[in-house]
């Protein structure tokens, strides 16, 4: 669905014919006479945009943006102010108070579509985030934004030997904290790294004289740079260049001359926003990591084992062995000392046994105390000498427990199940066969006096 749109102007004039450009291009529309009714209709229907006049006898735009950027419940909703006065004062004014843009009247019809159609795809983005079903992005997005903890990295791409001022120069006069490095058309394109990548390449006319616009689709679509910002230096009048921009994915405009305040606030902005939507990817690439993962003993969990596994075999013909590993009287453990002692001698059982896996062994919590090891290409008697190795391992050292001066002795059992390369293929159903074959000699090692090893009689083939 098109994205809803507020219209806050108090003439009746400027209304209809914005909303007419709006309607035409699909965006459906609310309009305000002034700057209260405009809060008020904020509230009430959350629109994805707000489009402000400046100039507003009841409460100007500029105070209806701050009051936006102060409430937690509309402050991450875009705003461009325009007026008819654009002077520097206006300018810097509205980009302090919040907007994410201010425009000169009459407004370009062209630049003013980019604009938005560049903010109503942050918005999509926000709204994915905010309907993730992962508590850890939703809180994210509930906080503030931090403020910056590092150096931004600013990417001038230029043509130094073309430039007709020193960019970088100026750059560093504008934002002295920032890291400011010169860098050209190729080398930007070359980037193979996204650790080397730049928080924001800023494209100077030079470059973009010589390699026009595609540069932004350029970076945008290699995976080094691609969740870079990207800004372009331009003149004002230049506002056709300035809305392919933003239709190929460029944050910004930076009009020249660049005004030192302006220039600041807009950068700022930008990386704001870059800072928060790193955050954001950091949060779902550590969920997505937990999930494959058992939180207690660090090993994988029971399902990407399992996974990993079925990606390994494929269902091709492999001769492997699978040893399910269960630690004896672990009740008695818990019941005896408490389930945080129960815990810690989970962790410490994993981190033994971790000493003696091969490359492309499958260790993961099955459940429990219960373990399962994979060992692919490994016939009867390597099985075996692992699992023997194994036992060893787990009952060699006693296990500290905390807040105990004494500490506990403890011992596994194991279950092998072993399948043959000259066999059927390893298929889903053949895998839950050897599983409920190692669990059957698991039991038989437990009925015989534990902390011993027994292979399944009838090896699966």
């Amino acid at each position: 669905m098109a994205g809803q749109i507020l219209i806050a102007d108090d003439l009746s004039l400027n209304r209809t014919v914005l909303r007419g450009k709006l309607t035409s291009a699909c965006y459906r529309t609310i309009t305000a006479n002034g700057g209260k009714s405009a809060l008020k209709l904020v509230h009430d229907h959350r629109p994805d945009l707000v489009l402000l006049d400046y100039h507003m006898p009841d409460m100007d735009g500029l105070a209806v943006c701050q009051a936006m950027r102060a409430d937690p419940l509309t402050r991450d909703i875009p705003i461009i102010l325009f007026s008819a006065t654009a002077d520097h004062d206006h300018r810097l004014a509205a980009l302090a108070a919040g907007a994410d843009d201010f425009m000169a009247k009459p407004l370009n019809e062209a630049y003013l579509l980019g604009r938005i159609r560049s903010l109503l795809r942050k918005v999509a983005r926000r709204d994915e985030w905010r309907d993730h079903p992962n508590t850890a992005l939703q809180a994210g997005l509930a906080d503030p934004a931090a403020p910056f903890v590092t150096r931004p990295k600013l990417a001038l791409v230029a043509e130094p030997a073309r430039a007709s001022q020193n960019w970088q120069s100026a750059m560093a006069s504008i934002w002295p904290e920032a890291h400011v490095q010169e860098i050209s058309v190729p080398a930007a394109l070359r980037l193979d790294n996204p650790h080397h990548a730049p928080d924001l390449f800023i494209i100077t006319p030079e470059a973009l004289e010589r390699a026009g616009l595609h540069i932004i689709a350029e970076l945008r679509s290699r995976t080094a740079t691609r969740n870079a910002e990207i800004c372009l230096v331009l003149p004002r009048t230049a506002l056709a260049d300035g809305a392919m921009a933003l239709d190929l994915g460029a944050a910004d405009v930076l009009p020249v001359p660049l005004d030192r305040d302006e220039t600041r606030l807009r950068l700022e902005r930008i990386i704001r926003h870059k800072r928060r939507a790193d955050a954001q990817r950091r949060a779902l690439d550590n969920q997505l990591g937990l999930a494959a993962f058992d939180a207690l003993t660090g090993l994988h969990n029971r399902s990407h084992g399992m996974a990993q596994l079925a990606r390994l075999t494929d269902g091709q013909p492999a001769q492997v062995a699978l040893l399910l590993i269960d630690i004896d009287r672990f009740k008695d453990i818990n019941d005896r000392y408490g389930h945080t002692a129960g815990d810690q001698v989970l962790r410490q059982v994993a981190q033994r046994m971790r000493q003696d896996l091969r490359h492309d062994d499958i260790l993961c919590r099955y459940g429990g105390e219960e373990f399962l090891l994979a060992m692919p290409h490994a016939d009867s008697s390597a099985a075996q000498l692992v699992a023997e190795r194994l036992c060893l391992r787990i009952a060699e050292q006693p296990y500290s427990i905390p807040g105990k001066a004494k500490s506990v002795n403890v011992t596994a059992s194991i279950g092998i199940a072993l399948h043959n390369a000259s066999g059927e293929k390893l298929g889903r159903s053949m895998l839950q066969g050897m599983i409920e074959a190692a669990d059957t000699a698991l039991r038989a090692a437990k009925h015989t006096g534990r902390n011993r090893v027994i292979t399944a009689q009838t090896a699966i083939a």
